[in-house]
């Protein structure tokens, strides 16, 4: 019974809903920055140390995890920064810490001795657990956008947008962009659940694809354009690629088909996106229209102003002209504050004390905006927050992982390649979002969790021996 306990205790599935559950609802603007999400993150704290005490204790069955001892040199990187700049702050940086061991050590970490049946049942629950909620924050979203609602609110110091505003839907996310990455995700997860689901599950699936697709037109998210890209392109190739209608083809006959249908796809998603959003900024403005007609109290002026903030889509001014959309200023500014400790960065929480005390002058505390709290890109994060140290560490983490995926991924057939294909193509979105935003390293953010989880996942099962893994149906 003990050694029951244990096992179930170290697989932690329980606390891996938990932990979503909160960095879902970290990003919800109904629950993000209230006092009830912080007694949450205490509770999901408590149960996630347990869990770190149990992996101790059965710390063999983890020890041999590919690149477990990179990230835990990465942590201890990450403590000196901390160490060294320790006057601009402490406490924030030692809670990254915590988030980050549940992420690298709880999430990733696996056990060496599973066959990886429970991984795949876990998968299932919580790919579930996660459409279920994009489900319905889309078609709240949804019903915010048609009904013209929107909130701009301020909450413990920090405004949190509701519904639709600025041409962009927010909906129930406190940001569009972690929103359309959800929705680029979920289509995946829908995908490949939808062909050995039963009739009535098939419907959902496709229902879910349809809103997702739907959310990230509404968004307007370039972010979630990109994700979407990456995703299909990613799905699509390497499911094509095992079809049994090209198997008699040749190499690079089947490949050019693997790429032109993976395009296809790609092609169709982005032209389903641009109708949705033209047709919905008709609809919206024809139902503004017959609102607003009777309004003797406006101008004409003012009414087209007030139809343009109808339309799906940021205008030209909203970005200030800046296609990087203060992307480049920012960057820009990480690398001046990376000149200043190149060795050891100065931590992901120091950013703005330190930037005040020594580069005072720096775009990300001296603008017309904003304080600027990250780089908007997990790189540039890193290489400022870290130094080179960080860089060095993490590079041979990346390299070691892609050098395993790669060398392995085709060795498996049926449905593990299937599962590979999409564990791979759930990664696939949410590293091409880390390009844009901070993301994954420092972050508690939903999209860091299914990184993390379904990297480990990945790693686990490519590692295994074809001839030892069992074949184990979807959610079976």
């Amino acid at each position: 019974m003990k050694e029951n306990l244990l096992r179930k205790g170290s697989q932690a599935t329980g606390f891996k809903l938990l932990f979503l559950a909160l960095t879902l609802l970290s990003f919800n603007g109904l629950m993000a920055n209230r006092t009830a999400l912080t007694w949450i993150a205490y509770a999901v704290t408590a149960v996630g140390i347990a869990v770190l005490v149990i992996r101790v204790v059965c710390f063999k069955k983890y020890l041999h995890a590919k690149g477990l001892f990179l990230l835990i040199a990465f942590c201890g990187s990450y403590a000196l920064s901390a160490l060294l700049t320790r006057q601009y702050g402490l406490s924030e940086n030692a809670k990254a810490l915590v988030w980050m061991a549940f992420q690298y050590f709880i999430l990733y970490t696996y056990d060496t001795t599973s066959d990886g049946t429970a991984e795949k049942k876990e998968f299932y629950i919580i790919s579930h657990f996660f459409m279920a909620y994009t489900f319905l924050a889309v078609a709240a979203g949804t019903v915010m956008l048609f009904t013209d609602y929107y909130s701009y609110t301020e909450v413990n110091g920090v405004v949190v947008i509701l519904g639709f505003l600025w041409n962009r839907l927010w909906g129930v996310y406190s940001d569009p962009n972690y929103g359309a990455v959800f929705s680029a995700v979920t289509v995946i997860m829908s995908l490949y659940f939808y062909k050995d689901a039963k009739k009535p599950l098939k419907v959902l699936y496709i229902i879910n694809i349809v809103l997702q697709i739907c959310y990230i037109a509404f968004s307007d998210s370039r972010t979630g354009m990109v994700s979407l890209f990456c995703a299909l392109l990613v799905y699509v190739y390497l499911t094509a690629l095992r079809s049994k209608k090209l198997e008699a083809k040749k190499a690079f006959a089947k490949g050019a088909i693997c790429i032109l249908l993976a395009i296809a796809t790609i092609v169709v998603s982005f032209g389903a996106i641009k109708v949705v959003s033209v047709s919905t900024s008709a609809f919206k403005k024809w139902q503004y229209e017959h609102i607003v007609k009777s309004d003797k109290d406006k101008t004409e002026a003012q009414k087209e102003k007030d139809k343009q903030k109808l339309e799906i889509g940021r205008q030209s001014d909203d970005i200030n002209g800046d296609v990087s959309n203060r992307r480049f200023a920012i960057w820009s500014s990480g690398f001046e504050i990376f000149k200043s400790k190149p060795l050891t960065g100065v931590t992901f929480r120091n950013y703005v004390p330190y930037a005040e005390d020594k580069l005072p002058n720096t775009y990300i505390v001296h603008n017309d905006f904003d304080k600027f709290r990250s780089m908007h890109n997990s790189f540039v994060d890193i290489l400022v927050s870290q130094g080179i140290l960080g860089v060095v560490i993490i590079a041979a983490y990346i390299i070691l992982v892609l050098v395993l995926i790669f060398k392995n991924f085709f060795k498996f057939k049926g449905e593990k390649y299937k599962y590979h294909t999409v564990l791979l193509s759930i990664i696939a979105p949410i590293f091409a979002s880390m390009m844009f935003y901070s993301e994954t390293f420092y972050m508690n953010t939903g999209g860091a969790f299914l990184f993390w989880l379904t990297l480990g996942y990945l790693v686990q099962s490519v590692t295994m021996k074809p001839s030892d893994v069992k074949e184990i149906s979807q959610g079976k």
